[in-house]
């Protein structure tokens, strides 16, 4: 006779259907960002070349566009699976909690603050770097999950299996977004530290403490 585990497990597996069913956002932001792989790999090259984060084309040409379309571009194959994933994995819940606008918002934001941060550490540091992907766009997602982990921490901890999908989430993100190679970090950084003051906002500040579909 099944347990109440059991049915706890398959309450969980249900909603996390429901969530991943309903992130409207989340699903057309992967796969706009696998159409313009396959486009700009195999028949327009030029998009990576007009698109990509180049701080002197943005300071000296005004081409601001590049702060938004480096983010939906991406090196290669692994370079645009890990994003997704990550994306796939903590996005749709994100969305789930915060609206399908709210989070589009903060998705597109974290992002391009993330490339300001590293054009800002490009002047100081005198150094260009060629740049692109998502990461920093996710990062946004990660930390705004973190602020909500935080205050929630007494009542997840007493959820062991929960705390064990949780770390390997976060191994993941962390290896993906940080430890990967030609990474730039500081992108990363940028849009963690967006998406972390959009959570303190919302969550803290709006006093948005419900619970985390998908998470709890």
């Amino acid at each position: 006779m099944p347990d109440s585990s059991d049915y706890k497990n398959q309450e969980f597996i249900e909603k996390q259907k429901k969530i991943y069913k309903s992130s409207y956002v989340t699903i057309a932001l992967v796969i706009i960002n696998a159409v313009i792989f396959v486009l700009g790999s195999m028949f327009f090259p030029f998009i990576y070349t007009i698109g990509v984060m180049y701080t002197p084309s943005v300071l000296q040409d005004g081409e601001y566009h590049r702060l938004v379309t480096a983010m939906f571009l991406h090196q290669d194959i692994n370079h645009l699976f890990n994003n997704m994933m990550i994306l796939l994995l903590v996005g749709a819940i994100i969305e789930n909690y915060l609206g399908h606008v709210a989070y589009g918002i903060m998705y597109i934001a974290a992002g391009i603050f993330g490339n300001l941060l590293s054009m800002a550490y490009e002047v100081r540091n005198e150094v260009n770097w060629v740049s692109l992907g998502a990461s920093g766009a996710v990062m946004g997602i990660v930390g705004f999950l973190v602020v909500w982990l935080v205050i929630n921490r007494k009542s997840l901890a007493l959820d062991k299996s929960m705390l064990v999908r949780l770390l390997f989430l976060l191994l993941f993100v962390v290896e993906a977004c940080f430890f990967q190679q030609g990474a730039n970090t500081i992108a990363h950084l940028g849009g963690f530290i967006a998406g972390f003051i959009f959570g303190i906002i919302n969550i803290i500040l709006f006093n948005n403490r419900k619970d985390m579909e998908g998470i709890a």
